[in-house]
């Protein structure tokens, strides 16, 4: 179905305020690391690892890559991240402690864009092209054991990756498609099948950018050049529309100690001039409160 009804369910959502004043270029993909109370989120156009405590107000950054497409927390209390030069593996403050795993096909033409921890401890990551060239890309798996191959070939701007609480069902974002698919999905030899189209994306409504699964099995979808995040019944139909003060919104994950803060990541680096002005908190890193409750987050085995 195409995406372009009004939300069936409680409109817009909470009030958001700033958590964190970062200005990203390109924020991506934030995860919520309950064993240090951290949030962990990238600056895909500046390289950058970024770690926020929202207790204290404490914020870390570090250059890890001439570009960082997204991370995973690791079993061991590292990060495994998706770079343009490969797939690392690093210690919790993202630096390299061996070469980038290089996944087949992957050219200086490639960069990871988005990615996750799956329920059996894979990093499923995805690149794309800066021409956004049709079916240029693909979406890799990378086992614990080191070993990677192609999940699904032939994608354009690999992006949001999520799976249901049983494991059974990965939904996936190609933002060159403006649909959000899903899969069959085998935690145990960690194939997907049965690809179908769950919903699209009215192209007046933004492009499909990052997206998560709650404690009640709803996928939150951000939308760049959106405004905001929605979110839907596993069945596709669409909920609830947060509106975010930033016009490019890039990806949400659920943290606190008790899961129920909902962080948005932001880009401010894609606004046209006359737009700097209209959105001063792009880039940001928010917050809200929205009555939802997220699930832990998945960690990579290797």
């Amino acid at each position: 179905m195409t995406d372009s009804a009004r939300p069936s369910g409680d409109g817009d959502l909470g009030n958001w305020h700033v958590a964190a004043p970062t200005q990203s270029s390109l924020g991506e993909r934030p995860v919520w690391d309950e064993r240090t109370g951290t949030l962990v989120f990238v600056d895909i156009d500046r390289g950058e690892l970024h770690r926020f405590n929202p207790d204290t107000g404490e914020a870390t950054v570090s250059v890890v890559a001439g570009s960082v497409g997204c991370v995973g927390l690791r079993d061991n209390g590292g990060v495994v991240l998706g770079t343009d030069a490969g797939l690392v593996l690093a210690d919790a403050t993202g630096e390299m402690r061996e070469d980038p795993i290089v996944p087949p096909g992957m050219t200086s033409e490639h960069f990871f864009n988005d990615g996750a921890c799956d329920p059996a401890g894979r990093f499923v990551a995805g690149t794309s092209t800066a021409e956004r060239t049709t079916g240029a890309a693909s979406l890799y798996s990378l086992a614990p054991d080191g070993t990677v191959r192609v999940l699904l070939p032939e994608v354009t701007e690999s992006n949001g990756v999520a799976w249901s609480r049983d494991g059974r069902r990965m939904f996936y974002v190609d933002s060159g498609t403006q649909d959000v698919k899903v899969f069959d999905y085998d935690p145990a030899d960690g194939t997907a099948t049965n690809g179908q189209t769950l919903f699209s994306i009215a192209e007046q409504d933004g492009v499909p950018d990052g997206l998560i699964v709650d404690a009640e099995d709803t996928l939150w979808l951000a939308l760049w050049a959106g405004h905001g995040v929605r979110r839907y019944r596993p069945d596709g139909n669409l909920l609830s529309q947060i509106t975010i003060p930033a016009k490019d919104v890039t990806c949400a994950a659920f943290g606190g100690a008790d899961l129920t803060d909902l962080y948005v990541t932001t880009s401010r680096g894609y606004l046209e001039p006359d737009e700097v002005g209209t959105y001063p908190h792009a880039g940001d890193l928010f917050v809200l409160r929205t009555g939802a409750t997220g699930c832990p987050a998945l960690r990579y085995g290797g």
